[in-house]
């Protein structure tokens, strides 16, 4: 007996969909993390004080957990809500990054005045 068999004996259809729903459940949470910053980024039109780096770097790992969970379900057919989870982490995580960009401040070139 194959050990992917053996564990899919062991654990019940009803603990699979219960973790689906909190992978599900886990996604909205989190993602409701981003409006804060997306609002006080659209009121304040400024983003001079956050990190762009940082955000980048959030760009790139949720684009490898989107690698991640699509090989996963690819390998094993189940995981579609690790799928959506990380491709909406990753399309918040590139919302925001557009926002930061769009109300980054600009520098004066070279021979411009500022005021």
């Amino acid at each position: 007996m194959h050990l992917k068999q053996r564990i899919t004996d062991i654990v019940p259809d009803s603990v699979i969909i219960t973790a689906n729903a909190c992978q599900v459940a886990t996604t909205l949470i989190s993602l409701s993390a981003y409006l804060p910053q997306w609002i006080k980024l659209i009121q304040t039109r400024s983003s001079g004080d956050i990190s762009f780096r940082s955000w980048c770097l959030w760009f790139i790992s949720a684009s490898f957990a989107l690698f991640y969970a699509i090989v996963q379900y690819l390998l094993n057919g189940r995981g579609w809500p690790l799928i959506i989870s990380t491709l909406a982490s990753l399309v918040c995580t590139l919302f925001t990054v557009s926002l930061i960009m769009r109300f980054r401040p600009r520098k004066a070139g070279k021979g411009m005045e500022t005021k």
